[in-house]
């Protein structure tokens, strides 16, 4: 795993049971202050660069083995919130071993590598007990014809948006993306984007069916994407984001109106839905933010993808 390789450690666990309680961190505090120096015998402490005025790096875990269990133990506090960051480098500091190093890693890898450890613990169950239906096969998950319908849609997208150049280097996020159905597509369009969505089942069949990647794959409310994320994708994709309708809108609100929050100040979306009707709707919700345009996908056969939201932040 990538933690393994950027600490340079062997067995290891998170002690939060999920990439999104990282924000709060509680297990973390109420664990490490119960930490005792004879139970270390090896602490790492992690750092990265920083661009808080006077510091250099800064602190943003701690790994410990631990001398009964005999595997590694890592801290973290890299997403928490700045009351818990005080917390944790208070009780982060008490901690000494029989042996000590530290370790400075690139951020991006580091997130990577601890939502590749909540992927891997889906996966496994660790820390959910998904249930897959064994009487579906993958062909019925992810149909061939929608695949190259939507290729179809984001060529064109790509073309219309000026996104040709470096398409893989692009940052971009899909949300709601379930069990990786329309992140084929945007795979085998170059595109490698942060999959989202707050189903665990649908991520975890996704990365079974090996649809989803293990170090961009998390498990998060859609609705508090500016919690975990800041402004810095490129392009946010939603694939029949929900059936839209007027008892539920409210709902699907709350998650539309957070993408301009985690978009570049040149970013773009683009939404697919079903029906002209929540086109208009998603048009609706985002127009104080957004310059969009509707359009019928007439690659699509019958109910997915039928219309299309494309928008670009308002200047």
């Amino acid at each position: 795993m990538e933690l393994n390789e950027l600490l340079g450690i062997e067995d290891f666990m998170l002690v939060e049971q999920s990439y999104a309680a990282l924000k709060e961190i509680g297990r973390t505090l109420e664990y490490l202050g119960k930490v005792k120096e004879g139970d270390v015998t090896e602490s790492i402490r992690i750092l990265t660069e920083t661009r808080i005025k006077g510091k250099n790096k800064e602190l943003i875990g701690i790994a410990i083995q631990d001398k009964d269990l005999g595997f590694w133990i890592i801290f973290t506090d890299f997403i928490s919130n700045k009351r818990s960051k005080e917390e944790f480098e208070v009780l982060a500091n008490r901690i000494k071993g029989a042996k000590e190093r530290e370790v400075e890693v690139e951020r991006e890898k580091f997130r990577e590598g601890v939502i590749e450890f909540y992927s891997v613990g889906l996966v496994n169950g660790l820390f959910y007990n998904c249930v897959s239906d064994l009487n579906l096969e993958g062909a019925s998950f992810y149909p061939r014809q929608r695949t190259e319908a939507l290729k179809k849609v984001l060529d064109e997208f790509v073309s219309e948006n000026d996104l040709e150049k470096d398409r893989r280097g692009k940052k971009t996020l899909e949300i709601g993306c379930g069990d990786g159905g329309a992140t084929i597509a945007l795979h085998e369009s170059g595109i490698f984007p942060f999959t989202v969505d707050i189903n665990e089942c649908e991520i975890c069949k996704g990365l079974e069916e090996g649809v989803l990647e293990p170090t961009r794959s998390i498990v998060l409310d859609c609705s508090v994407l500016s919690t975990f994320f800041g402004k810095e994708f490129d392009v946010v994709f939603g694939f029949m984001i929900g059936k839209l309708t007027p008892f539920n809108r409210f709902e699907w609100e709350r998650v539309l109106r957070e993408v301009h929050n985690v978009l570049k100040s040149s970013g773009k979306v683009l939404f697919t839905v079903s029906s002209e009707e929540e086109a208009v709707m998603v048009k609706e919700i985002l127009k104080d933010e957004f310059e969009g345009k509707l359009k019928e996908n007439k690659e699509s056969e019958g109910y997915l993808d039928h219309w299309m939201y494309t928008g670009s932040l308002s200047s």
